[in-house]
């Protein structure tokens, strides 16, 4: 990562990239597919990108668990913290696995989160690649390889300064993000909207589209459930058809994105037929979306997807894409 700082230096005014090396130290089991080869395959993918685009590689500081707790219960951090120490191969549930330096990692990854956090409270964009991911994560509950949700921890930092500030979070995994659905479900500050596979066929079978929230969050959740082996036009089309669902709800200040590309044709779950183009034209739309409604305050996360290979070439792309249309902002 050294190579990656020295290459794309801080300027506050470019697209902000976070990682750090001890988000490479959450090692799972063999067969397992959430590896460190995942964003290995990010990081050299983004070391190819020509030095003069407009973007800054960091290493934060990991994340304090005082921090985290904006989000996560204090002894479920704790409990999380010991079973990595004593090596419990799992946490929670065998989809949880654990190395000793897992807590490591999970700190990492928030620690990139956080400064994330204060690059949108500034007005600016970025990407956090980190893993383990987080989306599947609740206040006190790990789980579909996720620790603790990310895009949270970005809300309630920035409410820490700004409490009346509206969030639109976007997840187009090909699995429902039900730890971030959930947490925000009776919430009227943050609109919730997920593409993913059925429910009735994939894991966490959750995000039925009469899931629209409740109280005083009731219709600031939008679920959209598409079929297996679905085409990479018809999630495109579903995916642009409804991504203005939450106009009739509020502006939002903030755009979140929970970037899975785990329906792409070529990742091994073989849920869905989604190509590059597809994915590309997506965060195209949200770019536009960001500047149009948001002041151009876009953050995102590396959620799932399980191809080094697709990971390497189209998370750069994704990258130079925002990059681009973010100093064109400037």
């Amino acid at each position: 990562m050294k190579e990656l700082v020295g290459r794309f230096p801080f300027r506050e005014e470019f697209f902000q990239l976070y990682s750090h090396p001890d988000c490479l130290l959450h090692e799972v089991g063999e067969g397992h597919p959430e590896t460190p080869g995942r964003l290995n395959s990010v990081l050299r993918g983004c070391a190819g990108l020509p030095k003069n685009l407009p973007i800054s590689f960091q290493v934060p500081a990991p994340a304090r668990i005082v921090e985290l707790e904006r989000v996560h219960v204090k002894d479920y951090l704790m409990q999380l913290k010991i079973a990595c120490l004593r090596g419990d191969p799992f946490f929670m549930s065998p989809d949880n696995q654990l190395s000793p330096q897992t807590f490591r990692a999970v700190l990492a990854a928030g620690g990139a989160a956080l400064a994330l956090a204060d690059t949108l409270l500034k007005g600016g964009a970025g990407f956090a690649l980190v893993r383990p991911p987080g989306h599947h994560a609740g206040r006190n509950q790990a789980e579909g390889f996720c620790f603790i949700n990310h895009a949270a921890l970005v809300i309630e930092t920035i409410r820490r300064q700004r409490p009346e500030a509206a969030f639109l979070v976007v997840d187009f995994d090909v699995h429902h993000g039900n730890g971030l659905n959930f947490l925000y479900y009776d919430d009227p500050g943050v609109f919730y909207y997920s593409l993913h596979g059925a429910p009735e066929h994939i894991f966490p079978n959750t995000g039925h589209p009469h899931e629209t929230g409740q109280g005083a969050g009731r219709g600031c959740t939008c679920n959209i459930t598409l079929p297996l082996d679905c085409s990479g036009d018809q999630w495109l089309q579903q995916f642009e058809t409804h991504l203005g669902s939450f106009q009739e709800k509020f502006r939002p200040d903030y755009l979140l994105v929970n970037a899975g590309f785990d329906a792409h044709r070529e990742d091994p779950f073989g849920v869905m037929n989604v190509e590059d183009r597809h994915f590309l034209a997506a965060v195209h739309q949200l770019q536009q979306l960001a500047r149009e409604r948001c002041g151009g305050r876009i953050g995102l996360f590396l959620e799932g997807g399980y191809s080094p290979e697709v990971l390497g070439r189209l998370v750069p792309k994704v990258i130079a894409e925002l990059a681009l249309a973010h100093a064109k902002r400037s």
